[in-house]
């Protein structure tokens, strides 16, 4: 009669388990030797393929190319074959005048670059630093400001930035031989624009279309915009106000007896 086997007695892994967990660690040993060897061979790679130029194009007017290759220079990792041409993209686009970047192989030593720059449109800022804003609608900050004074500088907030560049290029386009110096909006939704870097137009919050036309009137009978004026105050109902420079701080003299709608 067979004997029955103890219960609670200890029992081995059982073969096909054993040698799962036998495969399982030559497989790990295996794939780790292969990953050794690609290192090896792609460190070999590099010594042999060397990246030894970088090439810069582009119609480039804020930047200097031989310091942006040097700059480039300094960031490869690997060599011609294995160098992260995406990653290096990535980083140059990061850069405040790049707007897009090209990045290319050139065999048998060069990578070539073709970069595409902001092209600043106008000043902006909330109340605080200032930033340019390229034609794009892009803000950014660049680390100096003191070749593009001469632009036009926009104030409102952040969310305002779209209105304020629309009605920029109205401006721009309807006061023609004029420049637009400033533009601002605040937060309570009151227009201003400063016109040849001297003269105060006052919109207020609404109406805009319709006192731009009447100012453009008055404009082209009477040329205000080349008379020593400081201030135009528009939010009248059916007419502005002119104060002359010498009576900026005395009132406005105004073209109607009605007085100014504030808003």
């Amino acid at each position: 009669m067979p004997q029955r086997r103890r219960e609670g007695g200890r029992r081995g892994l059982p073969i096909p388990r054993l040698r799962y967990l036998f495969l399982g660690a030559g497989a790990l040993a295996a794939a780790v030797w292969v990953a050794g060897m690609l290192d090896d061979a792609r460190a070999w790679l590099d010594r042999q393929s060397p990246v030894r130029k970088v090439a810069i194009g582009g119609d480039l007017r804020h930047t200097d190319p031989e310091a942006l290759a040097r700059w480039l220079g300094d960031r490869l990792q690997g060599g011609f074959f294995t160098v992260d041409l995406r990653r290096l993209k990535r980083q140059l686009e990061a850069r405040p005048w790049v707007r897009s970047a090209r990045i290319g192989r050139q065999w048998p030593d060069t990578l070539r670059v073709r970069v595409a720059e902001h092209s600043p449109r106008a000043l902006w800022s909330d109340g605080g630093p200032w930033f340019l804003v390229s034609r794009e609608g892009t803000v950014f900050k660049p680390r100096d400001l003191d070749d593009e004074a001469g632009l036009p500088r926009l104030a409102g907030p952040r969310d305002r930035l779209g209105a304020l560049l629309e009605r920029l290029a109205t401006l721009r386009a309807r006061l023609e031989d004029h420049r637009v110096s400033r533009l601002r909006v605040d937060a309570r939704g009151a227009w201003s624009a400063e016109v040849d870097g001297r003269v105060l137009l006052r919109f207020g919050r609404r109406n805009w279309e319709r006192r731009l036309n009447r100012f453009l009137r008055v404009e082209r009978e009477w040329e205000l915009l080349e008379r020593t004026v400081s201030r135009i105050d528009l939010r009248y109902p059916d007419g502005l106000a002119v104060a002359p420079e010498a009576e900026a701080g005395q009132g406005d003299r105004a073209a109607t007896k009605h007085p100014p709608n504030q808003g």
